[in-house]
């Protein structure tokens, strides 16, 4: 009952409270009066009290149907109710319409590695969920012969402890995206180091955590210098064998975290987390370094371009920048490095 409405009876208690005091005083004949008034009383509250519950139940109600996130009332087994979102993904009209095909809403899970399936050890995955609420659950499932992906979470019910409301939030989009990205070929065919897409998605990615946590990261771009004259003088067997040689002792040399893909033919680039462009330029010259002093294949050099990530940067801008320090140290000898 909302703050009105209690204001409102207690104005309606005082009001025939202060009646029964007049009729009393005029006439004590009439004392059945407070009685009649006093079973007024209570039919009006209960009247009042009634209205204003079914008032509160239909917003709620209604609040929970237009929820963009499926709703369920359920012990894990038994589904008791839901709301409209649910409706409309299963696709059937009422509760008892769903328990035809399904004894239990977990029947629709797919048992994979990584989502919650209908058991959890010696919990039911209702159980499990509302027994581990830190953790990030995530339920893969099958609905007419289409995959939903959505993240859940369970709390229990206000009407039955034995009972869980039940929260699925669609993550069909994400979880896609994230499983057609495992599946690309990311590596290089050549090298076995990221491809271009790689750099891309995770450059990306590395931007949207910086904006938000003042996360620092650097790049550096670099390629083989004179490397035409190397396909044109020995071939391109030869040239092929250089990029796997060299790539590979550069991926030696890298931290486990750093991202290191090629982006061209000769081209390369390093994302560099959690370092400033000044320890990316200490890494570039080591790098260049070790590529001076190794000589495989063939004694080759490379020039390198460094720059930082700048609050407000966009790939474009990022990278451009370290491009235009990569032409620097070619325009000044090649095998230097330059910041951006």
């Amino acid at each position: 009952m909302n703050l009105h409405m209690i204001q409102r009876l207690v104005a309606s208690f005082l009001v025939l409270f202060f009646l029964l005091l007049i009729i009393i005083n005029f006439d004590e004949k009439y004392v059945v009066i407070p009685v009649i008034a006093i079973f007024s009383i209570v039919i009006i509250t209960t009247l009042f009290l009634y209205i204003d519950n079914n008032i509160q139940k239909e917003y709620y109600e209604d609040i929970i149907n237009n929820s963009t996130n499926i709703i369920v009332e359920t012990d894990g087994k038994r589904l008791f109710s839901a709301n409209k979102r649910f409706f409309n993904y299963t696709k059937v009209r009422t509760i008892e319409e769903f328990r035809s095909s399904y004894k239990c809403l977990c029947e629709t899970f797919v048992n994979e590695e990584g989502y919650i399936s209908k058991k959890m050890g010696e919990l039911t995955w209702v159980e499990y969920i509302y027994k581990h609420p830190s953790e990030y659950h995530k339920v893969k499932l099958l609905l007419h012969d289409e995959i939903y992906y959505f993240s859940i979470s369970a709390s229990v019910s206000l009407k039955d402890s034995k009972a869980y409301i039940v929260v699925f939030s669609d993550i069909t989009t994400q979880e896609t995206y994230k499983i057609e990205l495992e599946g690309l070929t990311v590596k290089d065919t050549l090298t076995n180091i990221g491809n271009r897409r790689v750099f891309e998605i995770k450059i990306k990615d590395l931007m949207i955590v910086s904006q938000r946590y003042n996360f620092v990261f650097s790049l550096i771009v670099f390629d083989i210098d004179f490397f035409k004259k190397v396909n044109d003088n020995h071939g391109h067997e030869v040239g092929d064998k250089v990029l796997i040689e060299y790539t590979s002792l550069i991926a030696s040399c890298l931290r486990g975290g750093d991202e290191f893909c090629r982006i061209g033919g000769e081209e390369f680039a390093i994302l560099v987390p959690n370092t400033t462009k000044d320890k990316a330029y200490i890494l570039a010259q080591k790098l260049r370094k070790v590529v001076e002093n190794h000589k495989h294949i063939l004694p080759i050099t490379m020039s390198f371009g460094v720059t930082q990530f700048i609050k407000g940067d966009d790939e474009l801008s990022l990278y451009k920048r370290a491009d235009e320090a990569l032409y620097k140290a070619k325009e000044s000898g090649r095998n230097k490095v330059m910041l951006g």
